[in-house]
């Protein structure tokens, strides 16, 4: 789920294996407000570092889709007391910028060469922790948004995925996407409100910073800005709509999008079945359905996954490409056949793969960092792939085909659906 708003310059960086370090992390409370995790890698020679806030896209009545987006952006551009940017500085030191917007939350990360983090840490947090947002800033933030809204106009998996949440949410930040389509409606936000939402949303009580990769406990003291006040937000749930149904909608291109409610991420052991299922089936180049689709050797893609979410999480598939009908009839084919347990030697191997791809995940710093941020603001931090509790891994190996079964028969039954076909199609 991570769409980048700011890409400056790749950082080349070694790796080392995650579960030989796992038992350095730490955690804690930052000096001014806030919780950190450090899962420290002396081997590489990179540091992620992310900052995680719980904060509504649309703002906090929901009615300005785009202003999280907008806030975290120009928090980014606006000059900080050195006189450069945020961006400008992670750009000096040959660093990745990354701005993540969903309904719920902001993800900000930077991936910096080691003898850098001081400084970005501290660069970072007083972007967030005490924006000064100008107008230039906003106009920068607009001018990055227009083009991420041109970008995902053309990309069914996005299209799809606000389609969906906006169909199996009736309100709340889920319902609304966190960029919307129109240039205008992000214009239309007054300044003033952006730093208004970014004072409020970015405030360091509100914050987790997880940082990974070659980082010392020493270096949180670079963090001089934020105020301990206060205390975090909770996660923020979005109420269903009900049943779901199909429904058409107009797109710049075609696809077809399914989406069921799965469990909260409270319910560990189903919401890993269900992360369980989206491998088994929709892995590139491994999973059931996505190595089906490759031998039929068309342009036809299937994304599935599922969205771990506080309450409830969603199974997401999205289709493009050449065959959207034939690639949906297999989807639900397989979760179809997903409903008897696998066999014993099926399931074995399968489970492997999945635990696998797991530490495969969070082998850089940054896919660590994203992990424990992740988790850490949908509300069961210990849960996260990678978390030195290894709860994650735990649950995933207790898996077995009977209660994979059982919970796709109690989850993937119905889907809301949303087909997306051009203006010329629906014509026709």
């Amino acid at each position: 789920m991570r769409a980048f708003a700011l890409v400056l310059m790749a950082l080349l960086l070694s790796v080392a294996p995650a579960a030989a370090m796992q038992s350095m992390q730490q955690r804690g409370t930052l000096p001014r407000g806030g919780a950190y995790v450090l899962d420290p890698d002396p081997t590489v020679a990179a540091t992620a570092i992310d900052l995680w806030f719980r904060a509504p896209g649309a703002g906090y009545d929901n009615t300005s889709p785009g202003i999280a987006r907008l806030a975290a952006t120009a928090a980014a551009a606006a000059r900080l007391a050195s006189g450069k940017s945020l961006v400008e500085m992670v750009h000096s030191v040959g660093g990745i910028l990354t701005i993540d917007v969903y309904p719920d939350m902001v993800g900000i990360g930077a991936v910096v060469p080691a003898p850098s983090v001081r400084r970005i840490l501290a660069a970072m947090t007083a972007a967030y922790f005490s924006p000064a947002i100008d107008d230039g800033a906003v106009k920068t933030a607009q001018r990055d948004a227009a083009v991420l809204a041109v970008q995902q106009r053309y990309s069914a998996d996005q299209t799809l995925h606000d389609l969906l949440f906006a169909q199996i949410f009736a309100s709340g930040p889920a319902h609304f996407p966190p960029l919307p389509d129109s240039v205008t409606q992000l214009t239309r936000i007054p300044v003033s409100d952006v730093g208004t939402f970014a004072k409020r949303a970015f405030r360091s009580d509100n914050a987790t910073l997880t940082v990974a990769g070659n980082v010392d406990a020493s270096s949180l003291d670079a963090i001089t800005d934020g105020q301990g006040n206060g205390s975090m937000d909770q996660p923020f749930g979005s109420p269903l709509a009900g049943a779901g149904g199909d429904t058409t909608a107009p797109g710049a291109v075609d696809g077809v999008g399914l989406a069921w409610v799965g469990p909260p991420i409270a319910d560990t052991k189903a919401a890993t079945a269900l992360d369980f299922v989206a491998d088994y089936l929709f892995r590139e180049e491994t999973g059931v359905v996505s190595k089906a689709m490759d031998a039929l050797k068309s342009s036809t893609y299937v994304n599935g996954q599922f969205v771990t979410l506080h309450d409830p999480g969603v199974m997401l598939v999205t289709i493009s490409g050449d065959d959207p009908k034939i690639a949906k009839q297999r989807v639900l084919d397989e979760l179809q056949k997903l409903e008897q347990p696998l066999g014993a030697a099926a399931f074995g191997a399968a489970r492997e793969a999945f635990l696998y791809h797991i530490v495969s995940d969070t082998q850089t710093p940054q896919g660590q960092a994203d992990n424990l941020g992740w988790y850490a603001a949908e509300g069961n931090a210990s849960y996260a792939p990678g978390d030195a509790s290894n709860q994650y891994e735990s649950a995933a190996r207790a898996l077995d085909p009977a209660y994979v079964a059982e919970i796709v028969r109690r989850y993937l039954k119905q889907p809301a659906v949303v087909n997306l076909v051009t203006s010329k199609e629906s014509a026709s």
